[in-house]
């Protein structure tokens, strides 16, 4: 009796263990899953229109670079013959992995194409925003945010590499923008 009970147990486990075996060979090849990701890729960069004056998105894009623990490398702006405002806001590198296990793994994640190095060891991540403004007749601020990504590499080339950005970080810097302006009392 025991060995029957033995067996039928062993079957049992034997048997699911290879329904989930087939369920990840089902799951990794899909020729008609779309990447959402890629989809969402502009190389152009990223435009939003605001309903806000042009002083107001200029305060709040400086205070979500800020927010990322990151420098602003530069930041200009003038009056067009009309009067309108347009302004440049370049943030520094923002280190987003540095010198772990998973650097390749979070650059991956970012990244529409990561540089393959052949034995090479990414020692850190970064990312830069670069954000231009631009003031409308009709009262709204035009913004538009180009970002890109580099990296060092230390084993192979020792030197830094870049690449473009997914979109990934830049929507969600545009998210926190957008959540800024509609929230006066979050400034």
């Amino acid at each position: 009796m025991k060995k029957i009970f033995f067996i039928t147990m062993c079957l049992l486990i034997f048997g699911n263990l290879n329904i989930f075996a087939q369920q990840d060979e089902e799951d990794k090849f899909d020729p008609f899953k779309k990447d959402t990701v890629k989809e969402q890729y502009n190389p152009n960069g990223y435009e939003r229109i605001y309903n806000s004056s042009f002083e107001k998105v200029w305060n709040i894009v400086i205070q979500s670079i800020e927010e990322l623990n990151c420098q602003i490398l530069r930041k200009t702006y003038s009056q067009t013959d009309e009067g309108y405002y347009k302004g440049k806001v370049f943030s520094d590198y923002c280190v987003i992995i540095g010198n772990t296990d998973s650097t390749w793994d979070v650059l991956k994640q970012f990244s529409l194409k990561i540089p393959i190095i052949r034995g090479g060891v990414w020692k850190s991540g970064r990312m830069q925003y670069k954000f231009w403004l631009t003031e409308n007749p009709d009262g709204t601020t035009h913004l538009k945010l180009k970002g890109q990504l580099s990296g060092m590499e230390e084993h192979v080339t020792n030197k830094v590499q870049f690449w473009e950005s997914n979109g990934i970080l830049e929507r969600k810097i545009l998210n926190r923008i957008q959540e800024l302006l509609q929230n006066p009392s979050m400034n």
